[in-house]
């Protein structure tokens, strides 16, 4: 009998690549992170925006982790991780090659991330895209524990969440509104409400990628 991987290891993610088992890979940034980010940029003077750290959690092959170092408007130090030893090795070939200097990639399990000193409040945006459904769901709270960490207060999470019922199993694992806006609400305020977007993942997952935004409370909030 074959042993099963757990999600929570690295080798069954890196496994995926190897066998170019990638469905999540759209190929391309999520319009709805393109979307979010050009509003910004018609509300704000390019002048006028500071710069800012992103992290992007499971990178993957770094789409849209590219899309916020190469747009100079935004003015973005973006930092990509992944569980992947060949994700992160394909990202460090295009930054390479492209000369991209405000973008670093990490091989790294990014619940670690909680035990460094060095990553506390340390980000503007945490970009969520296909992490949160596959992580196994009793790490939920512990992720909501992750990016309360590493958000400064009233950094974002600028998320593309995924639903379906969880008895579908996974990965990815489904979770649905209501659940979701429990694990968030003590730490977090949402502050762009989910909702359906396009899906570029095909039409079997159609409707069931929601987009929203968490803000990180101040202490006094």
């Amino acid at each position: 009998m074959v042993k099963r991987q757990s999600v929570s290891k690295s080798q069954f993610w890196e496994e995926k690549y190897i066998q170019g088992n990638t469905p999540w890979d759209i190929g391309s940034t999520a319009p709805a992170f393109v979307k979010y980010f050009s509003n910004i940029l018609k509300k704000y003077p390019y002048a006028d925006i500071p710069t800012q750290r992103v992290a992007v959690l499971g990178c993957g092959r770094g789409h849209d982790a590219f899309y916020f170092a190469k747009n100079k408007k935004l003015q973005f130090d973006v930092y990509g991780f992944d569980f992947s030893k060949g994700a992160i090795k394909y990202c460090n070939e295009i930054k390479e090659k492209n000369k991209i200097k405000n973008i670093q990639f990490i091989q790294k399990d990014f619940f670690k991330l909680i035990d460094e000193q060095k990553w506390k409040s340390k980000f503007d945006y945490v970009i969520e895209h296909t992490s949160f459904c596959a992580i196994n769901p009793k790490g939920r709270k512990k992720y909501i524990q992750l990016l309360k960490n590493v958000l400064k207060p009233g950094g974002k999470v600028v998320g593309l969440f995924f639903m379906r019922p969880k008895e579908m199993g996974g990965p990815p694992y489904g979770i649905e509104p209501a659940l979701l806006r429990e694990l968030f609400n003590k730490d977090f305020t949402e502050i762009n409400k989910l909702h359906p977007v396009k899906c570029l993942h095909g039409e079997k997952l159609s409707g069931k990628e929601w987009f929203g935004i968490f803000a990180k409370k101040h202490k006094n909030g």
